[in-house]
């Protein structure tokens, strides 16, 4: 089964129960930083919704409190690769490719778990890269 690595609005959405179709029956994983940005983004909401955060307060009490759950306590089916051992990729990777840190931590993560990369939004450099090391990478909207 391929590995569908998601960035942070496709990983809120998963969490709120809403997968997109093209990642059911997919194994999910997501990076640090996008798991980071996500659970900012929900769990510091003061004064009015951003991107990440206005489909969370739509939701139900009951459905927002699992989401939430799913926020807080990232499922066990939802894979996140250490640091430690992305860390050595990303040097390695960063001879070759000048991203940011994010998107760094992205193209190692696809390279280690040989994931195809789902993102919500462009992002050229990131897909030049991915491509340049094999990976696909896929829009979802």
């Amino acid at each position: 089964m391929t590995v569908a690595l998601i960035d942070d609005q496709a990983l809120g959405a998963v969490l709120r129960g809403t997968t997109p179709r093209r990642l059911r029956r997919r194994q999910l994983a997501t990076t640090g930083y996008w798991y980071v940005r996500l659970c900012q983004a929900v769990l510091t909401v003061v004064d009015r919704a951003g991107v990440l955060s206005a489909s969370f307060e739509h939701l139900s009490s009951e459905h927002r409190e699992r989401a939430l759950t799913g926020i807080l306590e990232l499922p066990d089916d939802i894979e996140l690769l250490s640091l430690r051992r992305l860390g050595p990729v990303i040097g390695r990777l960063r001879q070759r490719h000048s991203l940011n840190i994010l998107g760094m931590e992205a193209l190692a993560s696809a390279t280690v778990l040989e994931a195809d990369v789902y993102l919500s939004a462009a992002s050229p450099r990131l897909e030049n890269a991915l491509a340049s090391e094999g990976r696909r990478s896929h829009r979802l909207s």
